[in-house]
């Protein structure tokens, strides 16, 4: 990571985040920015190299993963990684507060949110039920089996979708190369992220 936040393309963020996951999975992390003098120096203002949008999980620690520290990464989380008002308005805000240009959409194994969506749960509370039937939905509507390991593969791809054609910023700048979005899959057993390949303008959208 380059100590002054310097800007780079959005290729040249994803591969230092991939670098650093390398290091995590062979146990050799750097834990970078790490320090009390980071943190100062970031006081006036942030620049973050990328967002990601993640599970709430605590079982995937989004900077540890990618051993990054203060200011490295605009992290956006609720249950499931869904496609919500909330992380709309996060998303929005680093493109246009932030300026940034690359956003990770993380989901992960054994997802409680995907595996709920993938069966049927009467006890669930109002608003929870409700996350849970939005990404059911969104399942079905892909003609995805609710199988819950498959539906965690496929959930941060429809969740990717569903930020295009639920933000027209999000859709300006996927459209005209002005942002990158990466969705992914974080594995427990291996600690291995599945990436599961850019995803560019959806069809049928302008």
């Amino acid at each position: 990571m380059t100590a002054n936040h310097a800007k780079i393309s959005a290729p040249a963020a994803l591969a230092e985040l991939k670098a650093g996951h390398e290091r995590f999975v062979r146990a050799i992390s750097k834990h970078p920015h790490s320090s009390q003098q980071r943190l100062n120096h970031l006081i006036k203002g942030q620049h973050p190299l990328a967002m990601v949008l993640s599970c709430s999980d605590s079982r995937v620690p989004i900077e540890l993963l990618f051993d990054v520290g203060f200011g490295d990464l605009f992290v956006i989380r609720n249950a499931g990684n869904a496609c919500t008002e909330g992380s709309l308005a996060s998303i929005e805000y680093g493109l246009e507060g932030l300026n940034i240009d690359l956003l990770v959409v993380l989901g992960h194994e054994g997802c409680g949110a995907v595996g709920a969506a993938c069966s049927d749960h009467a006890s669930l509370s109002p608003s929870l039920a409700q996350l849970v039937l939005h990404i059911r939905q969104g399942l079905l509507a892909a003609d995805v089996a609710l199988e819950s390991e498959l539906a965690v593969r496929r959930h941060p791809v429809l969740t990717a979708e569903q930020l295009i054609r639920s933000s027209q910023l999000v859709r300006e700048r996927v459209s005209n190369g002005a942002l990158v979005i990466e969705p992914a899959c974080y594995t427990f057993d291996h600690g291995n992220i599945e990436w599961m390949g850019t995803v560019g303008p959806v069809a049928g959208l302008a």
